[in-house]
């Protein structure tokens, strides 16, 4: 039991690590700083920063989806870019 609590942090960790990742590349075409960025979409106090440096173990769909209207991109493409960050085998259920 503690392998499969073990296994589905780590892939928690590639889970978050791909989020983080597009919202990195995503963030690169918004002229704004960071704080900016998340004072003029209401996103909590270094809840962006926290994101970007991979210090979520997970994240809610509900702010996956804000953060998708923020960059002006469709939730599904936005999960499509975090798709393809993560390795081809990636699952859950292994």
């Amino acid at each position: 039991m503690q392998d499969d609590c073990n296994q589905q942090m780590i892939k928690r960790q590639i889970l978050m690590k791909a989020v983080s990742n597009v919202v990195k590349k995503l963030l690169k075409d918004v002229d704004k700083s960071i704080k900016l960025f998340s004072r003029e979409y209401d996103f909590g106090d270094g809840q962006i920063s926290k994101l970007l440096r991979e210090k979520y173990t997970d994240v809610k769909l509900s702010t996956l989806w804000k953060l998708s209207d923020a960059l002006e991109i469709s939730p599904v493409t936005f999960m499509d870019m975090v798709k393809n960050e993560l390795p081809d085998d990636f699952n859950f259920y292994e």
